[in-house]
């Protein structure tokens, strides 16, 4: 026990005084945060132009849309209006007709397919603002009235309140691969690990000293970003430390597994580094980290289901947004599913692990 704590200290003395490679590792998930939750708390507004006649219903119609708080709205004509859509410096516009006919007026709106999101939802918001338009000016009474009222004991939250988890986990994954493919392929490499093999320290006690360093480091990091994100970004987040803390733990310990399957096949540092790339990069971008899995694709988004950074990412975010109570069956459902990848990484990497 004490060869295996005399090797975690060592790594972290390393690690200290290794100050370039301390500040990247924090500057990073920092920096995701800051751009990522700027750009998500930033509000939207649907940039309207409006073209028709200035006087008449065709003028209170257009008032009616400028005090839309989602709207933002500007007077163009016809031509000016159609160009800057086709352009795409507007998302949509409405092309009222003359009032000098009898009701039902037709109005056109026109959209730019090529961002079909934008146009959806301009569409969907003109829209349901006409049908609300309609009832005030024909001064009709509604049948339903929906009030909209946020669920009792429900947390107001912010997109980098959405981030701040994912960024952990994505933490976790970069500092478990990167730390354990990385380092063990470079010892490999130049017959470090091979000359451990005649002195007195045996080989499980330094690789058992390695991943508790990765292990001590990566809580270490994830306490210091949510500090961090909480004081000086204002996320605000919930902390059931215990569930927390195992979850993250045993979501290191799978991606410290797969660094070590990885440090098992590549025999150069340089090799490694595109099969680390190759394993991380689709995680990183489809499991949740930045945008909710609902936005995929059903098909992909059943298969990224069973990923290990997405059970980690949807066991941390549910936790630190209260949408799971510590226990509960969802995040009872991802411990087990990363200790079921762990179990199944370690057992491969025994099979593909040498000293040289």
């Amino acid at each position: 026990m004490r060869q295996l704590l005399t090797v975690t200290a060592a790594l972290l003395r390393s690690l200290v005084r290794n100050r370039q490679a301390l500040f990247w590792t924090f500057f990073f998930p920092v920096l995701l945060m800051v751009v990522f939750g700027f750009l998500g708390n930033s509000s939207f507004k649907l940039n309207l132009l409006v073209s028709g006649p200035k006087t008449g219903a065709e003028a209170k119609i257009v008032q009616a849309y400028e005090k839309i708080p989602y709207f933002s709205v500007k007077r163009e004509g016809r031509k000016d209006a159609l160009r800057l859509v086709r352009l795409g410096q507007a998302d949509a516009a409405l092309l009222l007709p003359s009032a000098s006919s009898p009701p039902p007026w037709h109005a056109e709106l026109v959209y730019n397919s090529a961002n079909m999101q934008t146009a959806q939802q301009a569409v969907s918001a003109v829209t349901s603002a006409a049908a609300q338009i309609n009832l005030a000016m024909t001064g009709q009474q509604p049948y339903l009235v929906v009030k909209p009222k946020a669920a009792a004991g429900s947390r107001t939250s912010t997109y980098l309140d959405f981030l701040l988890p994912g960024v952990l986990a994505l933490m976790a994954m970069q500092n478990s691969l990167f730390g354990v493919a990385g380092s063990l392929t470079r010892w490999k490499e130049k017959g470090v690990l091979r000359r451990f093999l005649a002195t007195p320290l045996k080989p499980l006690q330094f690789l058992g000293g390695v991943v508790l360093y990765q292990l001590v480091f990566g809580i270490l990091s994830a306490a210091l970003i949510v500090a961090i994100a909480v004081t000086f970004l204002h996320a605000t987040v919930l902390l059931p430390l215990l569930p927390l803390l195992l979850t993250v733990v045993l979501g290191m310990a799978a991606f410290l597994a797969i660094g070590f399957v990885i440090a098992g096949f590549a025999k150069t540092e340089e090799a490694s580094m595109p099969i680390i790339n190759v394993v991380s990069f689709p995680m990183m971008f489809l499991s949740g980290v930045f945008f909710p899995l609902t936005s995929l694709p059903p098909l992909l988004r059943s298969i990224v289901h069973y990923l290990p950074l997405t059970f980690l990412v949807d066991g941390v975010r549910g936790l630190m947004s209260g949408q799971y109570a510590p226990w509960a069956p969802a995040v009872q459902s991802d411990i087990w599913a990363l200790l079921a990848w762990f179990v199944l990484l370690a057992v491969i990497s025994t099979r593909t692990w040498r000293w040289e």
